[in-house]
């Protein structure tokens, strides 16, 4: 690796090198190159970032070349910390992803809770409507006893219903109660005799009855009521909180009238009575969804009063909402705090790994020198740092002996690779030599027997592509065991080698010739019908008969010659349709041709 030495500065030239080259094996003329880049940055993202610089001068430089270039290290540094593959950019980004996943977590499972919510509000509305409808049973109840035990004392028993001393009762009772607008005494015949206040409207009314002290009915004492009371007894009954989340409290009567509170929606928009104790969410006639509960208040003044309390959904998750408003802005700052002080620790435990990245990059190209020594204070990477050192050494070391192995072993290939090239051109050789012996007669050297049938197999397929003609002859010593008997094996076998060189003489250079058998030699005769046939046979016998004046004396030979035919199974038939007419040569005399039917 190259040594450059550049400095930028204005009184210099932007490209300089040192006079410490020394070397002088190479010279530097290119326009810049760059310092190799860390495995986690792109050169081609740091080729946009860095400026172009002029040509050098050509000039003798050392053989290890450094680049340095302030602005191009930090760009390149800055790169590295912001790639994809940054560590501490990953480590960061997994805190942030964690917190989005958190996110998107109560995000897909705010049905669930919202439907959790609204069971609990529900809830909370069916114990409010029941606790608010015994309390006004309770209160209601109370105003009759008070009623009856007024009509116990002496003048609602014995004054007259008209007189004054009545009316003053009626005063007192209102003066001490002030929750009653009104009062007064009815006669038996319907008519009020005697009355105190002003009666109020909306109004509740209570009545009594009057007995005289011996029992007799009198009359009737009769109260009448603002709904104040009501509306105080009910607002002790809600849950503390925002007023704007109260629910909203209704009474109907038996017909669905709205009797509480004043202004309230007509007797079409009430709900109505639920089918059992609990509550439900839905649709009334102002086109708004509601969550309401419904109680039946016992003992009230007329028959089928219920309350009936209702809240709009939103105001029922208005608590959840407030809390997800309050914790989201809290928790993204956390998380931005978090993920910067995660990207410091990463930074912090990355940079050292960092310099043993860039270090390792120089000896990978070649640099020896490369120093390992980290300012870490990390025992863990100063461990790394020295194992890094002394693996590099070794390896420098290994390179050397594998550089000479590699020599020797060279050599050895080389010895090895001529001993196996002549081994293949020996087996080559051989593998010849036996598919010679494998497919040759060694005493006539002719064909052999598994020659012949793969020339008839070849000859039988063409003639069925083709339709070209083709002929066998088949050839027989006469009297050869005669030979063999009365001159011996010796001369029988140079028979034989005049026969077969006779029959090569004879062949056509289109022909195929075999010792078929002991004795028998076949002739395989190419696009030739069998008049051809038969005056190539006549010319093979007599070239044997002019031929084998040995010491056997003259040798002839019978023939027999078949013709391939349509009707023929295999390449085999037209052989039998020859050997039958060679045995009727034999049958007939010897030493003639015989054509096969």
């Amino acid at each position: 690796m190259y040594k450059c030495y550049i400095s930028i500065s204005k009184r210099h030239s932007p490209c300089r090198v040192s006079p410490r080259a020394a070397d002088r094996k190479q010279v530097l003329s290119a326009a810049y190159r760059t310092p190799p880049s860390p495995p986690f940055a792109r050169p081609t993202l740091a080729a946009l970032f860095l400026p172009r610089l002029p040509p050098c001068n050509p000039a003798p430089v050392d053989t290890n070349i450094k680049l340095y270039h302030p602005i191009g290290r930090t760009k390149m540094k800055l790169l590295s910390q912001l790639s994809p593959r940054s560590f501490r950019l990953r480590l960061s980004l997994l805190f942030g992803g964690l917190f989005l996943l958190a996110s998107l977590l109560d995000t897909a499972l705010e049905p669930q809770l919202n439907q959790g919510l609204l069971q609990d509000k529900g809830e909370a509305l069916q114990a409010t409507a029941r606790g608010i409808a015994k309390s006004l049973a309770a209160g209601l109840s109370q105003r009759r006893r008070e009623l009856a035990l007024h009509t116990q004392t002496p003048v609602f028993l014995s004054a007259p219903l008209d007189s004054p001393a009545l009316r003053g009762g009626l005063e007192h009772i209102r003066l001490h109660n002030p929750d009653y607008a009104w009062l007064g005494v009815i006669a038996p015949d319907g008519r009020i005799v005697s009355a105190s206040g002003k009666a109020p409207s909306p109004r509740i009314e209570f009545a009594a009855p009057l007995h005289d002290e011996a029992g007799k009915l009198r009359g009737a004492l009769a109260a009448q009521s603002a709904w104040a009371w009501v509306a105080t007894l009910i607002a002790d009954r809600l849950p503390r909180g925002s007023a704007g989340d109260a629910p909203q409290v209704f009474i109907v009567n038996q017909n669905n009238a709205p009797l509480f509170p004043p202004g309230a929606p007509g007797q079409a928009d009430m709900p109505a009575p639920l089918s059992g104790p609990g509550y439900q969410q839905g649709d009334w006639a102002d086109g708004e969804t509601y969550l309401y509960a419904d109680a039946a208040i016992d003992d009230a003044p007329g028959p089928g009063w219920r309350v009936i309390v209702r809240q709009p959904p939103p105001q029922a998750f208005a608590a959840l909402s407030r809390l997800r408003s309050a914790l989201t802005l809290p928790g993204l700052i956390i998380t931005l705090l978090l993920m910067i002080v995660v990207y410091r620790l990463a930074a912090a435990f990355s940079r050292p790994l960092e310099t043993l990245a860039r270090t390792a990059q120089r000896v990978s190209a070649g640099d020896e020198e490369a120093d390992w020594s980290l300012r870490s204070g990390a025992r863990e990477l100063q461990q790394l740092a020295q194992a890094m050192r002394q693996m590099t050494a070794a390896l420098l070391a290994r390179r050397g002996e594998l550089a000479a192995a590699n020599a020797g072993l060279e050599q050895k290939v080389e010895e090895r690779t001529e001993a196996l090239s002549q081994a293949k051109r020996q087996l080559e050789e051989r593998a010849a030599q036996l598919e010679q012996m494998a497919r040759h007669d060694a005493l006539t050297g002719l064909s052999n027997r598994m020659a012949a049938a793969e020339w008839l197999t070849a000859e039988y397929q063409r003639y069925h592509r083709s339709r070209a003609p083709y002929s066998v002859l088949l050839l027989d010593a006469d009297h050869f065991k005669r030979v063999n008997d009365n001159h011996g094996h010796a001369v029988g076998d140079q028979v034989l080698q005049q026969i077969a060189a006779a029959l090569n003489g004879a062949a056509r250079a289109t022909d195929f010739t075999a010792r078929y058998g002991g004795e028998e030699f076949l002739l395989l005769l190419p696009d030739t019908d069998a008049e051809g046939a038969l005056v190539l046979a006549e010319r093979v016998r007599a070239a044997v008969s002019a031929a084998s004046d040995t010491v056997a004396g003259v040798v002839t030979v019978s023939i027999g010659a078949a013709t391939a035919r349509d009707d023929d199974a295999t390449h085999e038939t037209i052989v039998q349709r020859a050997d039958e007419a060679l045995y009727r040569a034999k049958a007939n005399g010897r030493n003639r041709v015989e054509g096969a039917g």
